[in-house]
């Protein structure tokens, strides 16, 4: 060839190249083909420079002609066979490699790895069957034939449909002249999108992304449609962490097909923006070959990973894929070689993306997609400045001039950036109520923005705002709640609640636990049960109600605070809230160990019965061996029946009044009956031995019940002297609530119910409110406890208007009182409480202790003297062994009896007592008190069921 000829374009052209002059390179190619014949050598470097400076359309359509022309031109066929491969369209990478000759060793292995780009691995192993591809023999059955045979017919079945949903037409003719033209009337184009890119490289390597950002943005206002310039400008708004800006520059990008790395950008954009309903709506919207492509593929899968839906993630890649060691740990949590456990999770996972709602990224992007590219470089230039001076202050002056420079910034252009930013600057420095008023106004424009939710969550949270941190929650789309931030921060919120259960609920399957967050998973899967799933269910069913009772039972007191005292702040409302929360919470939590311990010892004593038992039988009644378990097991079996059938209301009750005069009155009638029957031998004595195991596993529930239910009461002690003002506020609003209900105040179990409130609430100010303060002076100290003392014979007073009011100017003296109360402690005025004087109360004469001996002595003789009279008169009167027996019965019973009498007081209650015990617990006594709240929401849980 002569030195103009196409071998010195091509020399010229790759110097060109060499220094980064790619559109001069183009130009002078162009030039060439213009005033020259088609050769394929310039048309395959012209290809290579148009995809050097961003348009892939031209350079697919160059290299398309070049294969026209030569169309067995090896490096021409491989390269558009590659960059088809690029841009998804894998069908006419196929039918690139078919105008190869037969025998070209290169065609083996481009076909091979076209297969493996469209994730077909089989038969990328069987068309390059000479290729070193080990990894992907193994992972298609390796020297299991039958499995490769299997997938390669499915294989071949996705390729067909590809192919025919591609279509087999020829691409349409080029029209060469007309693109040639273009490509040397854009020359000044091109080279002014290279330097501005140079420039904005140089710029980003050097850490100035908001000086490559201004570039960017000159750039743009040049020419706001080069393609070049547009990825450049959503890569460096990527830098930035301006995500939705970075997708609106890629969806601006005028080329047919996009390659396929800028389809896996805006996936990803949309999965780091948290819209991952909307991340895999856009893969399965693109053409099937376009979306069998590898990176793709993943991008679906971390999607589904993100959303906690372990089973899909692994469905979407397919173990056999390209993907097979991103996400072979993944295939082994949902179930590995056992297809069925993945089969149930995948419907599980159908189910919940079944309910997801996309939107179109055009419609998310919203106003966005309408600015202009420049003025997007230019606000991201803008925050980034605000951000570097910021960083700065922090570095030289500290956080709070760094906080100056970004609310200054905000108050003149509330950038969402440049706001959250301040948010979490104003979090860190302890200034949350601030912070989160600046992100109301930023959700306000986008309020599924998930980084602005989690900066919401985090200042509501540490502002113990719970119940508005659930309304966030609920209020979002189920896919942005599914967020791994989300996610996070709602485990977190119920974490401080004490609310384990739903707090592992919310971090998802440990499938999908990143590697630093499963110790917490962990911790709260063993502290729920671990792996005694039975256990978590009862967990979770008291968590709910707990969530349930708080959310209901609170409502009316902050309603009732807010009529009450209109001024009353925020803060004191959430005291109010959070206090009620924690009370629910510690309350389910100790009757949740109640019942776990008066269960456990009930079984504990059924299986010691069962000892005893059997030995009796075998002992007392000559049973032998097998015959005496047997009649252990059904002696033990009738107690635990009985035990369910009669006293166990009484061990279950959590009235000590009602454990005193019901169930221990029957135990100890069971026991001595029991006691008195074993004398007798045989039968009789294994009758008496359950009767006395009945009584021993009652007393083992009682006894049980009891210690936990004392442990309660001191917990809740402390928990009331930790937070008295929000406890007495929270009991106070409570009986203003309750008190509204006319209906109530004739009902003489609502009155107990209150006087016990009032005592509760006198109580807290008597005691609990002083010593809040602390260690005083004596003087303080002094007055301190006179004021609470004077607060608590106020609220004492309260008592007998509320058990015998004389008229309904009672009601409305308590009421006034309550209500002045609530005023005092909700603004914290404790010295405007009602207070009352002492009353002079008459002082007992007090007794010496020769009187209080003879009274002892007094009741001991008389409690002995039936027992005393049967021992002196055995040896002239000779009882038999069995009247014997019956008369030191009767002679205990008397002195338990009399003893009972003596130290009780109260006639009443002496009766209920003598006729319990007679009629050993069949219907005498005083009924059972209830709490009329928790009859009340019974009441109400039955209409809300009912049809």
């Amino acid at each position: 060839m002569s030195s103009s000829g196409p071998a010195a374009v091509l020399e010229a052209a790759e110097l060109c190249s060499v220094v980064g002059d790619h559109a001069d390179a183009a130009h002078l190619l162009a030039e060439a083909l213009i005033t020259g014949p088609s050769d394929p050598a310039l048309l395959h470097a012209l290809a290579e420079a148009q995809f050097a400076v961003g348009w892939d359309g031209c350079a697919l359509a160059l290299l398309a002609e070049a294969q026209r022309v030569a169309p067995d031109d090896a490096p021409v066929a491989a390269t558009r066979n590659h960059r088809l491969r690029e841009h998804g369209r894998f069908a006419e990478a196929l039918t690139a490699l078919d105008s190869l000759p037969g025998g070209s060793g290169s065609t083996p292995v481009l076909r091979a790895g076209t297969y493996t780009a469209m994730s077909l691995p089989v038969l990328a192993v069987e068309s390059d069957a000479g290729g070193d591809r080990r990894g992907l023999w193994w992972r298609t059955g390796g020297p299991l034939r039958f499995l490769r045979a299997r997938q390669l017919r499915r294989e071949r079945e996705q390729l067909a449909a590809v192919l025919d949903a591609a279509g087999h037409a020829a691409p349409a003719r080029v029209d060469l002249p007309a693109l040639l033209n273009r490509i040397v009337n854009g020359t000044a184009q091109d080279r002014d999108a290279l330097a501005a890119v140079r420039a904005a490289t140089g710029h980003l390597a050097g850490g100035r992304r908001g000086e490559a950002a201004a570039v960017l943005a000159g750039a743009l206002r040049r020419d706001a449609t080069h393609p070049l310039l547009l990825r450049q400008a959503a890569r460096v708004a990527e830098s930035l962490d301006r995500h939705a800006a970075a997708l609106a520059l890629y969806r601006r990008l005028a080329v047919d097909p996009s390659p396929i790395e800028v389809l896996v950008r805006q996936a990803d954009l949309l999965i780091r923006m948290h819209r991952l309903p909307e991340a895999v709506q856009f893969v399965e919207s693109l053409p099937a070959e376009t979306a069998r492509a590898a990176g793709l593929r993943r991008v679906v899968a971390y999607a589904y990973h993100e959303a906690g839906l372990p089973a899909a993630a692994a469905g979407a890649t397919g173990r056999a894929g390209i993907a097979a060691d991103w996400h072979r740990p993944l295939w082994w949590r949902t179930g590995g070689p056992l297809p069925s456990l993945r089969w149930r999770a995948r419907r599980r996972d159908d189910e919940v993306t079944a309910a997801w709602t996309p939107r179109t990224v055009k419609e998310l992007l919203g106003p966005l997609a309408g600015i202009d590219a420049a003025d997007l470089m230019d606000a991201a230039a803008r925050a980034a400045a605000v951000l570097d001076r910021a960083r700065q202050a922090d570095v030289d002056d500290g956080p709070a001039d760094a906080v100056d420079v970004l609310a200054a910034a905000a108050g003149a252009d509330p950038d969402p950036q440049v706001v959250k930013e301040l948010a979490l600057q104003l979090s860190s420095a302890g200034r949350e109520e601030e912070a989160l008023t600046w992100l109301d106004r930023v959700a306000a424009t986008d309020p599924p923005d998930v980084d602005v939710t989690d900066g919401r969550l985090l200042a509501l949270t540490w502002l113990d705002r719970t119940r508005d941190a659930l309304a966030t929650l609920e209020a979002l789309p189920p896919a942005v709640r599914a967020a791994p931030a989300i996610r996070v921060r709602e485990s977190w919120l119920y974490e401080r609640n004490r609310l384990w259960t739903p707090a592992l609920d919310a971090l998802g399957p440990a499938a999908t636990m990143p590697p630093w967050l499963r110790g917490t998973h962990r911790q709260l899967w063993w502290r729920t049960g671990g792996p005694l799933w039975m256990i978590r269910r009862r967990m979770r069913a008291y968590d709910a109600q707990a969530l349930s009772a708080w959310r209901s039972g609170t409502v009316p007191l902050l309603s009732t605070l807010d009529g009450l005292v209109p001024s009353v702040t925020p803060a004191m409302r959430t005291v109010v809230d959070g206090n009620r929360l924690d009370h629910e919470v510690l309350t389910t939590r100790w009757e949740r160990a109640n019942v776990a311990a008066r269960l456990t010892a009930g079984w504990l004593a059924t299986a010691a019965a069962f000892a005893v038992l059997a030995r009796v039988a075998q002992a007392r009644a000559g049973l032998d061996g097998g015959w005496a378990l047997l009649a252990g097991a059904v002696a033990a079996g009738v107690a635990l029946l009985v035990l369910h059938r009669w006293p166990y209301r009484y061990t279950r009750t959590g009235s000590a009044r009602l454990a005193v005069t019901r169930a221990a009155p029957l135990t100890a009638a069971l026991a001595l009956t029991g006691a008195a029957l074993y004398r007798l031998g045989g039968w009789p004595a294994l009758a008496g031995a359950t009767l006395a195991a009945l009584a021993a596993m009652a007393t083992a529930r009682v006894a049980a019940g009891a210690v936990w239910r004392a442990l309660a009461a001191r917990v809740m002690r402390r928990f009331i002297r930790r937070e008295p003002r929000a406890a007495a506020l929270a009991e106070t609003l409570a009986l203003v609530a309750e008190l509204r209900g006319t209906g109530r105040r004739n009902d003489l179990r609502w009155r107990r119910f209150w006087l016990e409130r009032l005592e509760r609430i006198a109580h807290a100010m008597e005691h609990d409110l002083p010593a809040t303060f602390g260690l005083v002076d004596a003087d303080t100290h002094r007055q301190l406890a006179d004021g609470g003392r004077g607060a608590a014979r106020a609220v004492r007073q309260l008592k007998f208007l509320v058990a015998a009011p004389a008229s309904a100017d009672a009601w409305r003296r308590v009421e006034d009182v309550l209500r002045h109360n609530t005023a005092a402690l909700a603004t914290g005025e404790l010295g405007r409480l009602r207070r009352a004087e002492p009353v002079a109360v008459p002082v007992p004469a007090p007794r010496s202790r020769r009187t209080v001996a003879a009274e002892v002595l007094r009741t001991a003789v008389f409690a002995g003297l039936p027992l005393a009279v049967v021992y002196l008169a055995q040896p002239w009167l000779a009882f038999s062994e069995t009247a014997l027996n019956w008369a030191k019965v009767a002679g205990l019973g008397w002195a338990l009896l009399y003893v009972l009498l003596t130290l009780d007081p109260a006639l009443r209650d002496k009766l209920s007592t003598g006729l319990a015990l007679v009629t050993l617990g069949q219907g005498g006594g005083i009924p059972p008190v209830e709490d009329p709240v928790l009859v009340a929401r019974s009441r109400d849980s039955a209409r809300s069921v009912a049809p």
